[in-house]
Protein backbone atom coordinates (compact mmCIF):
# COMPACT_ATOMS: atom_id res chain seq x y z
CA UNK A 1 0.00 0.00 0.00
CA UNK A 2 1.24 3.53 -0.77
CA UNK A 3 1.74 6.19 1.86
CA UNK A 4 -0.47 8.37 0.21
CA UNK A 5 -0.83 11.28 2.59
CA UNK A 6 2.58 11.72 2.38
CA UNK A 7 3.06 11.64 -0.94
CA UNK A 8 0.59 14.27 -1.27
CA UNK A 9 1.85 16.63 1.14
CA UNK A 10 5.53 16.01 -0.67
CA UNK A 11 4.46 16.74 -3.60
CA UNK A 12 3.20 20.50 -5.55
CA UNK A 13 0.39 20.98 -7.67
CA UNK A 14 -2.14 19.01 -9.67
CA UNK A 15 -1.49 15.21 -7.82
CA UNK A 16 -1.78 12.41 -10.11
CA UNK A 17 -1.87 8.92 -9.28
CA UNK A 18 -0.73 5.50 -10.81
CA UNK A 19 -3.42 2.94 -11.29
CA UNK A 20 -4.03 1.04 -8.03
CA UNK A 21 -5.19 0.65 -4.38
CA UNK A 22 -4.19 3.37 -2.09
CA UNK A 23 -4.85 3.25 1.83
CA UNK A 24 -6.54 6.58 3.50
CA UNK A 25 -7.08 8.75 5.11
CA UNK A 26 -6.11 11.25 2.29
CA UNK A 27 -6.44 15.48 3.34
CA UNK A 28 -6.92 17.37 0.35
CA UNK A 29 -5.30 20.60 1.35
CA UNK A 30 -4.35 22.60 -1.41
CA UNK A 31 -6.58 23.86 -4.46
CA UNK A 32 -5.64 21.25 -7.57
CA UNK A 33 -6.59 18.50 -9.23
CA UNK A 34 -6.46 15.32 -7.94
CA UNK A 35 -6.80 12.55 -10.79
CA UNK A 36 -6.79 8.96 -9.66
CA UNK A 37 -6.31 7.48 -12.88
CA UNK A 38 -8.97 4.93 -12.34
CA UNK A 39 -7.45 3.66 -8.65
CA UNK A 40 -9.26 3.50 -5.27
CA UNK A 41 -8.61 5.11 -2.22
CA UNK A 42 -10.21 3.14 1.25
CA UNK A 43 -10.29 3.33 4.57
CA UNK A 44 -11.40 1.18 7.39
CA UNK A 45 -13.34 4.41 8.73
CA UNK A 46 -14.23 7.69 7.69
CA UNK A 47 -13.97 10.20 6.54
CA UNK A 48 -11.39 8.21 3.84
CA UNK A 49 -11.24 12.05 1.66
CA UNK A 50 -11.24 15.26 3.04
CA UNK A 51 -11.10 18.27 1.57
CA UNK A 52 -10.38 21.39 3.22
CA UNK A 53 -9.24 23.95 -0.02
CA UNK A 54 -11.07 25.71 -2.25
CA UNK A 55 -11.02 25.38 -6.15
CA UNK A 56 -10.56 21.11 -5.50
CA UNK A 57 -11.32 19.23 -8.77
CA UNK A 58 -11.48 15.33 -8.19
CA UNK A 59 -11.50 13.00 -10.83
CA UNK A 60 -11.18 9.52 -11.92
CA UNK A 61 -11.30 8.02 -8.36
CA UNK A 62 -12.97 5.56 -6.12
CA UNK A 63 -13.42 6.23 -2.76
CA UNK A 64 -14.19 3.24 -0.38
CA UNK A 65 -15.16 2.73 3.28
CA UNK A 66 -14.43 -1.11 3.82
CA UNK A 67 -15.25 -1.18 7.73
CA UNK A 68 -18.65 -2.60 8.84
CA UNK A 69 -21.87 -0.90 10.01
CA UNK A 70 -20.51 0.22 13.26
CA UNK A 71 -17.73 2.27 11.60
CA UNK A 72 -17.93 6.07 10.63
CA UNK A 73 -19.88 5.67 7.44
CA UNK A 74 -18.29 9.16 5.71
CA UNK A 75 -16.59 8.14 2.39
CA UNK A 76 -15.94 11.90 1.43
CA UNK A 77 -16.43 14.96 3.77
CA UNK A 78 -15.72 18.53 1.97
CA UNK A 79 -15.22 21.83 4.39
CA UNK A 80 -14.31 24.02 1.31
CA UNK A 81 -16.13 25.75 -2.16
CA UNK A 82 -15.84 25.38 -5.34
CA UNK A 83 -15.35 21.91 -5.51
CA UNK A 84 -15.78 19.43 -8.52
CA UNK A 85 -15.90 15.96 -9.09
CA UNK A 86 -15.58 14.09 -12.12
CA UNK A 87 -15.84 10.49 -12.68
CA UNK A 88 -15.99 9.54 -9.05
CA UNK A 89 -17.38 6.83 -7.18
CA UNK A 90 -18.38 6.10 -3.94
CA UNK A 91 -19.08 3.78 -1.35
CA UNK A 92 -20.43 5.32 1.58
CA UNK A 93 -21.64 9.23 2.59
CA UNK A 94 -21.05 12.23 0.96
CA UNK A 95 -20.90 15.27 3.29
CA UNK A 96 -20.37 19.12 2.53
CA UNK A 97 -20.50 18.93 -1.22
CA UNK A 98 -22.79 21.50 -2.43
CA UNK A 99 -25.84 20.04 -4.47
CA UNK A 100 -24.71 16.45 -2.94
CA UNK A 101 -26.75 15.35 0.32
CA UNK A 102 -25.54 12.68 2.94
CA UNK A 103 -27.43 9.83 4.08
CA UNK A 104 -28.21 7.22 1.52
CA UNK A 105 -29.75 4.13 2.00
CA UNK A 106 -29.86 1.49 -0.37
CA UNK A 107 -28.31 -2.37 -0.57
CA UNK A 108 -24.86 -2.62 -1.96
CA UNK A 109 -25.66 -6.17 -3.50
CA UNK A 110 -28.90 -7.16 -4.80
CA UNK A 111 -29.10 -11.62 -4.95
CA UNK A 112 -31.23 -12.55 -6.89
CA UNK A 113 -30.76 -16.23 -6.35
CA UNK A 114 -32.50 -18.53 -8.94
CA UNK A 115 -35.27 -18.17 -10.64
CA UNK A 116 -37.01 -19.35 -14.07
CA UNK A 117 -35.37 -19.74 -17.02
CA UNK A 118 -36.72 -18.72 -20.54
CA UNK A 119 -39.44 -16.13 -18.36
CA UNK A 120 -39.15 -12.82 -17.82
CA UNK A 121 -38.73 -12.37 -14.27
CA UNK A 122 -39.15 -9.20 -11.58
CA UNK A 123 -37.83 -7.86 -9.05
CA UNK A 124 -37.91 -4.97 -6.36
CA UNK A 125 -34.98 -2.88 -4.79
CA UNK A 126 -36.51 -0.38 -2.02
CA UNK A 127 -34.08 2.43 -1.59
CA UNK A 128 -34.33 5.77 0.36
CA UNK A 129 -32.86 8.67 -1.85
CA UNK A 130 -31.80 12.08 -0.18
CA UNK A 131 -31.82 13.89 -3.86
CA UNK A 132 -32.52 13.57 -7.70
CA UNK A 133 -30.72 10.96 -8.93
CA UNK A 134 -30.43 9.21 -12.38
CA UNK A 135 -30.29 5.27 -11.88
CA UNK A 136 -28.15 3.88 -15.11
CA UNK A 137 -28.38 0.20 -16.45
CA UNK A 138 -26.13 -1.27 -18.60
CA UNK A 139 -26.92 -5.46 -18.49
CA UNK A 140 -28.10 -6.02 -21.34
CA UNK A 141 -30.33 -8.77 -19.89
CA UNK A 142 -32.32 -6.37 -17.29
CA UNK A 143 -34.28 -3.94 -17.29
CA UNK A 144 -34.97 -1.14 -14.70
CA UNK A 145 -37.98 1.54 -13.97
CA UNK A 146 -38.11 4.05 -13.35
CA UNK A 147 -34.62 5.78 -14.04
CA UNK A 148 -35.03 8.73 -11.70
CA UNK A 149 -34.96 9.08 -8.60
CA UNK A 150 -36.94 11.33 -6.33
CA UNK A 151 -36.52 12.05 -2.94
CA UNK A 152 -37.88 10.00 -0.29
CA UNK A 153 -38.03 6.18 -0.47
CA UNK A 154 -37.96 4.78 -4.09
CA UNK A 155 -38.74 1.18 -5.68
CA UNK A 156 -36.84 0.43 -8.50
CA UNK A 157 -38.14 -2.55 -10.81
CA UNK A 158 -35.67 -5.30 -11.90
CA UNK A 159 -36.97 -7.19 -15.05
CA UNK A 160 -34.71 -10.13 -16.49
CA UNK A 161 -35.11 -10.92 -20.11
CA UNK A 162 -36.01 -14.75 -21.07
CA UNK A 163 -32.68 -16.41 -20.04
CA UNK A 164 -31.68 -19.72 -21.06
CA UNK A 165 -30.79 -22.71 -18.10
CA UNK A 166 -28.01 -22.02 -16.09
CA UNK A 167 -27.29 -18.47 -17.08
CA UNK A 168 -25.67 -16.28 -14.78
CA UNK A 169 -27.17 -12.86 -14.53
CA UNK A 170 -24.19 -10.48 -13.20
CA UNK A 171 -23.69 -6.96 -13.35
CA UNK A 172 -23.92 -3.40 -12.04
CA UNK A 173 -26.78 -1.15 -11.78
CA UNK A 174 -25.20 2.48 -11.18
CA UNK A 175 -26.70 5.80 -9.05
CA UNK A 176 -25.44 8.91 -10.58
CA UNK A 177 -25.48 12.26 -9.29
CA UNK A 178 -21.95 13.85 -8.74
CA UNK A 179 -20.83 11.19 -7.45
CA UNK A 180 -21.69 7.42 -8.97
CA UNK A 181 -22.89 4.60 -5.92
CA UNK A 182 -23.10 1.25 -7.37
CA UNK A 183 -25.48 -1.72 -6.72
CA UNK A 184 -24.22 -5.27 -8.14
CA UNK A 185 -26.70 -7.37 -9.53
CA UNK A 186 -26.25 -11.33 -9.15
CA UNK A 187 -28.68 -14.51 -10.03
CA UNK A 188 -29.30 -17.31 -11.91
CA UNK A 189 -31.84 -18.42 -14.38
CA UNK A 190 -32.57 -22.45 -13.89
CA UNK A 191 -34.62 -24.62 -15.78
CA UNK A 192 -37.92 -25.90 -13.71
CA UNK A 193 -37.79 -22.86 -10.66
CA UNK A 194 -40.17 -20.41 -10.20
CA UNK A 195 -41.12 -17.20 -11.81
CA UNK A 196 -40.24 -14.40 -10.00
CA UNK A 197 -42.46 -11.47 -9.81
CA UNK A 198 -42.14 -7.94 -7.78
CA UNK A 199 -44.93 -8.53 -5.13
CA UNK A 200 -43.87 -12.15 -4.24
CA UNK A 201 -39.86 -10.98 -4.66
CA UNK A 202 -40.98 -8.24 -1.65
CA UNK A 203 -42.82 -11.36 0.34
CA UNK A 204 -40.13 -13.74 0.31
CA UNK A 205 -37.59 -10.72 1.54
CA UNK A 206 -39.72 -10.62 4.63
CA UNK A 207 -40.15 -6.58 4.26
CA UNK A 208 -42.46 -4.85 6.05
CA UNK A 209 -44.51 -2.27 3.56
CA UNK A 210 -42.39 0.73 3.13
CA UNK A 211 -39.24 -0.65 5.30
CA UNK A 212 -35.68 -1.08 3.45
CA UNK A 213 -34.31 -4.36 3.34
CA UNK A 214 -30.39 -4.79 5.07
CA UNK A 215 -27.59 -5.06 2.97
CA UNK A 216 -27.08 -7.44 0.76
CA UNK A 217 -30.97 -7.60 0.04
CA UNK A 218 -31.87 -11.06 -0.30
CA UNK A 219 -35.08 -10.84 -2.73
CA UNK A 220 -35.28 -14.35 -3.95
CA UNK A 221 -33.35 -16.87 -1.22
CA UNK A 222 -29.94 -18.57 -2.81
CA UNK A 223 -30.04 -22.44 -2.93
CA UNK A 224 -26.96 -22.03 -0.73
CA UNK A 225 -25.21 -19.24 1.95
CA UNK A 226 -22.39 -18.52 -0.63
CA UNK A 227 -21.16 -15.19 -0.12
CA UNK A 228 -20.96 -13.83 -3.50
CA UNK A 229 -18.05 -11.34 -3.57
CA UNK A 230 -17.97 -8.30 -5.63
CA UNK A 231 -14.92 -6.21 -7.24
CA UNK A 232 -12.52 -4.64 -4.98
CA UNK A 233 -13.83 -5.62 -1.82
CA UNK A 234 -12.10 -6.93 1.00
CA UNK A 235 -12.73 -10.12 3.08
CA UNK A 236 -10.31 -11.31 6.35
CA UNK A 237 -8.95 -14.68 5.92
CA UNK A 238 -8.00 -14.85 9.34
CA UNK A 239 -8.71 -18.35 10.97
CA UNK A 240 -7.96 -20.42 7.58
CA UNK A 241 -4.31 -19.88 7.13
CA UNK A 242 -4.01 -23.37 8.97
CA UNK A 243 -6.42 -24.93 6.18
CA UNK A 244 -5.64 -25.88 2.62
CA UNK A 245 -8.32 -23.23 0.99
CA UNK A 246 -9.24 -24.28 -2.90
CA UNK A 247 -10.05 -21.97 -5.53
CA UNK A 248 -11.87 -23.49 -8.63
CA UNK A 249 -12.33 -22.20 -12.42
CA UNK A 250 -15.40 -22.70 -14.06
CA UNK A 251 -17.87 -21.50 -17.05
CA UNK A 252 -20.52 -22.12 -18.61
CA UNK A 253 -19.40 -23.22 -21.79
CA UNK A 254 -17.37 -21.50 -24.76
CA UNK A 255 -18.40 -20.34 -28.38
CA UNK A 256 -15.34 -22.11 -29.76
CA UNK A 257 -13.00 -24.64 -28.40
CA UNK A 258 -10.41 -23.23 -25.91
CA UNK A 259 -8.32 -23.97 -22.60
CA UNK A 260 -8.28 -21.61 -19.57
CA UNK A 261 -5.44 -22.24 -17.39
CA UNK A 262 -4.58 -20.94 -14.31
CA UNK A 263 -1.33 -19.13 -13.28
CA UNK A 264 -0.58 -18.06 -9.42
CA UNK A 265 2.18 -15.36 -9.03
CA UNK A 266 3.78 -15.17 -5.23
CA UNK A 267 5.18 -11.36 -5.15
CA UNK A 268 7.65 -9.34 -2.78
CA UNK A 269 7.11 -6.07 -1.33
CA UNK A 270 8.20 -4.09 -4.79
CA UNK A 271 5.20 -6.28 -6.26
CA UNK A 272 7.91 -8.32 -8.21
CA UNK A 273 8.48 -12.05 -8.33
CA UNK A 274 12.12 -12.96 -7.14
CA UNK A 275 12.16 -15.76 -9.57
CA UNK A 276 10.56 -17.37 -12.44
CA UNK A 277 9.42 -20.19 -9.17
CA UNK A 278 7.54 -17.51 -7.88
CA UNK A 279 5.15 -18.89 -10.89
CA UNK A 280 3.02 -21.79 -10.23
CA UNK A 281 1.04 -23.04 -13.08
CA UNK A 282 0.76 -26.56 -15.06
CA UNK A 283 4.51 -26.39 -15.60
CA UNK A 284 6.08 -25.37 -12.15
CA UNK A 285 2.96 -27.13 -10.19
CA UNK A 286 4.32 -26.42 -6.24
CA UNK A 287 5.81 -23.00 -4.89
CA UNK A 288 9.26 -23.60 -3.56
CA UNK A 289 7.90 -23.23 0.13
CA UNK A 290 4.88 -25.79 -0.85
CA UNK A 291 2.35 -23.20 0.22
CA UNK A 292 0.25 -22.89 -3.52
CA UNK A 293 -0.09 -25.60 -5.94
CA UNK A 294 -1.66 -25.61 -9.45
CA UNK A 295 -2.25 -29.66 -9.52
CA UNK A 296 -3.19 -31.01 -13.25
CA UNK A 297 -5.37 -34.23 -12.61
CA UNK A 298 -8.47 -33.94 -12.67
CA UNK A 299 -11.49 -31.92 -15.00
CA UNK A 300 -11.40 -28.93 -12.95
CA UNK A 301 -8.94 -26.09 -13.24
CA UNK A 302 -7.73 -25.90 -9.68
CA UNK A 303 -5.74 -23.74 -7.42
CA UNK A 304 -4.43 -24.97 -3.76
CA UNK A 305 -3.49 -22.32 -1.28
CA UNK A 306 -2.33 -22.99 2.77
CA UNK A 307 -1.57 -19.47 3.73
CA UNK A 308 0.87 -20.81 6.71
CA UNK A 309 3.17 -21.72 4.36
CA UNK A 310 4.09 -19.03 2.46
CA UNK A 311 7.08 -17.54 2.93
CA UNK A 312 7.80 -14.80 4.58
CA UNK A 313 9.52 -12.13 2.08
CA UNK A 314 5.99 -12.97 -0.31
CA UNK A 315 3.67 -10.49 0.56
CA UNK A 316 0.96 -11.00 -2.51
CA UNK A 317 -0.28 -14.07 -4.10
CA UNK A 318 -2.15 -13.40 -7.58
CA UNK A 319 -4.53 -15.59 -8.88
CA UNK A 320 -4.73 -15.41 -13.05
CA UNK A 321 -6.41 -17.04 -15.54
CA UNK A 322 -5.37 -16.78 -19.22
CA UNK A 323 -6.24 -18.36 -22.37
CA UNK A 324 -3.79 -21.18 -23.46
CA UNK A 325 -2.24 -20.56 -27.56
CA UNK A 326 -1.12 -17.77 -29.45
CA UNK A 327 -4.58 -17.48 -31.59
CA UNK A 328 -5.26 -14.08 -31.14
CA UNK A 329 -9.08 -15.05 -32.13
CA UNK A 330 -9.46 -16.66 -28.78
CA UNK A 331 -10.68 -14.16 -26.50
CA UNK A 332 -12.69 -14.04 -22.54
CA UNK A 333 -15.44 -12.70 -24.90
CA UNK A 334 -16.20 -16.36 -26.41
CA UNK A 335 -16.23 -17.33 -22.61
CA UNK A 336 -19.80 -17.95 -21.14
CA UNK A 337 -20.05 -17.08 -17.06
CA UNK A 338 -17.08 -17.46 -16.12
CA UNK A 339 -16.61 -17.81 -12.13
CA UNK A 340 -14.11 -18.59 -9.35
CA UNK A 341 -15.36 -20.27 -6.40
CA UNK A 342 -13.36 -20.66 -3.06
CA UNK A 343 -13.66 -23.77 -1.02
CA UNK A 344 -12.40 -24.69 2.64
CA UNK A 345 -12.09 -28.57 2.41
CA UNK A 346 -15.66 -28.98 1.04
CA UNK A 347 -17.11 -26.26 2.35
CA UNK A 348 -17.61 -23.28 -0.04
CA UNK A 349 -16.91 -20.02 1.24
CA UNK A 350 -17.40 -17.35 -1.63
CA UNK A 351 -18.07 -16.90 -5.46
CA UNK A 352 -16.87 -14.20 -7.48
CA UNK A 353 -18.15 -13.51 -11.20
CA UNK A 354 -15.67 -13.10 -13.95
CA UNK A 355 -17.81 -10.58 -15.53
CA UNK A 356 -17.79 -7.67 -18.25
CA UNK A 357 -15.09 -9.24 -20.10
CA UNK A 358 -14.26 -9.19 -23.78
CA UNK A 359 -11.53 -9.07 -25.99
CA UNK A 360 -9.22 -10.31 -23.33
CA UNK A 361 -6.81 -12.97 -23.67
CA UNK A 362 -5.94 -13.10 -19.42
CA UNK A 363 -7.17 -11.67 -16.25
CA UNK A 364 -6.07 -11.06 -12.65
CA UNK A 365 -8.91 -13.02 -10.85
CA UNK A 366 -8.23 -11.65 -7.08
CA UNK A 367 -5.53 -10.99 -4.58
CA UNK A 368 -4.29 -12.91 -1.23
CA UNK A 369 -2.09 -10.36 0.16
CA UNK A 370 -0.09 -9.31 3.82
CA UNK A 371 -1.93 -6.28 6.15
CA UNK A 372 -0.82 -5.22 9.12
CA UNK A 373 0.40 -9.05 9.41
CA UNK A 374 -2.96 -10.14 8.64
CA UNK A 375 -4.05 -12.54 5.33
CA UNK A 376 -7.11 -10.96 3.32
CA UNK A 377 -8.69 -11.66 -0.35
CA UNK A 378 -9.26 -9.02 -2.27
CA UNK A 379 -11.82 -9.97 -5.77
CA UNK A 380 -10.12 -7.91 -8.81
CA UNK A 381 -11.24 -9.01 -12.15
CA UNK A 382 -9.14 -6.62 -14.30
CA UNK A 383 -8.58 -8.24 -17.73
CA UNK A 384 -5.65 -7.70 -19.94
CA UNK A 385 -5.84 -7.60 -23.62
CA UNK A 386 -2.27 -8.06 -24.23
CA UNK A 387 -2.04 -11.95 -22.58
CA UNK A 388 -0.24 -13.38 -20.75
CA UNK A 389 3.00 -12.34 -21.73
CA UNK A 390 2.37 -9.34 -20.61
CA UNK A 391 1.08 -10.43 -17.47
CA UNK A 392 4.20 -12.15 -16.70
CA UNK A 393 6.39 -8.64 -17.36
CA UNK A 394 4.55 -6.59 -15.32
CA UNK A 395 4.99 -9.09 -12.42
CA UNK A 396 8.72 -9.24 -13.25
CA UNK A 397 9.13 -12.76 -15.12
CA UNK A 398 10.73 -12.83 -18.63
CA UNK A 399 8.84 -15.16 -21.36
CA UNK A 400 10.45 -16.76 -24.39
Amino acid sequence: MEEIQKHFDQSGGDFLLSPGEYQGPLTVSRPCILDGAGSTLWAEHGPVLTITAPGVTIKNLRVEITGGADTNGTAVQCTAPSVTFTQVEVNGDVVGLSQEAPNWKFPRVAALGTFAADAENRFQIQLEAPADAEVVCRMKDLRIAPVRLRPGMNTLTLTTQRLRDNTILYGEIFIQTQVTRRIYIYGKAVKGAPVANASAAAENAGLPQGSLPADPIVLHQPDEAVEVLQRGQRVSLRGLYDHELKIVYEHQGTARPLEVDCYCFLLRDNGKASSDEDLVFFGNMESPDHAVRVPTTGLETVAQICLDRVGSLVQKIVLCYAIYGDDSRLHFSMVSGPRIRFFDGTKELYQFALSSLSDEKAVVAAEFYRYKGEWKLKPVGAGYRAGLAKLCESYGIQTE
